[in-house]
């Protein structure tokens, strides 16, 4: 089971920049370092939409092995301070990684075409103690059909976290950032 790619999701939140230019320098030395890590086979990049200084990295591992390598190696301490000037006391949150091919709707294949969308939105779902079994099923009874009939909806992608089971990482692709904020959000 461990030998699936991994999907990890890093929220990299960053100081106060005027440009983003100037964060890219700041953090172009130690991002080269983890992009150039041995297993990893993909990598995206994106900002949050309400937080403007924060990055979002989608990194897909060819394993959950060769992610943690990277993270206990020496070349995850020569990134790590490498990006400080970047972070000025902030925190990146690492462990949220899920396996590919879960379900057919977490296949690698699905979560290229996610990736190739405009916008991605990256939600968490909770599922209720001792229900993980039955979860799948209730998401495809409601869920699938809501987000099929969203016109500015073009799939999604969701995997139980390794960590924890019961947190669900859903990737959802929109048309753009305007169609995925409902009505009532935008006025």
């Amino acid at each position: 089971m461990m030998s699936q790619p991994a999907l990890q999701i890093i929220i990299w939140p960053v100081r106060p920049h005027h440009t983003d230019a100037e964060i890219d320098a700041d953090i172009a030395d130690g991002l080269n370092l983890l992009l150039g890590a041995d297993g990893l086979i993909g990598s995206w990049q994106g900002k949050k939409y309400e937080e403007r200084f924060t990055r979002v990295y989608l990194l897909l591992w060819s394993s959950l092995a060769t992610s943690h390598t990277f993270f206990t190696s020496p070349a995850y301490t020569a990134f790590h301070k490498l990006i400080q000037p970047a972070m000025n006391g902030r925190t990146i949150t690492w462990q949220q990684h899920a396996l590919l091919s879960h379900s057919a709707i977490s296949s690698r294949q699905n979560l290229d075409s996610i990736l190739s969308s405009p916008a991605v939105e990256v939600a968490w779902t909770k599922v209720v103690e001792g229900g993980v079994a039955g979860y799948y099923e209730r998401f495809n009874e409601t869920v699938v059909g809501v987000l099929g009939e969203e016109p500015g909806c073009d799939g999604f992608f969701i995997s139980p976290l390794i960590e924890n089971p019961q947190d669900q990482m859903l990737l959802i692709n929109w048309k753009s950032v305007d169609v995925s904020i409902l009505p009532e959000e935008k006025s």
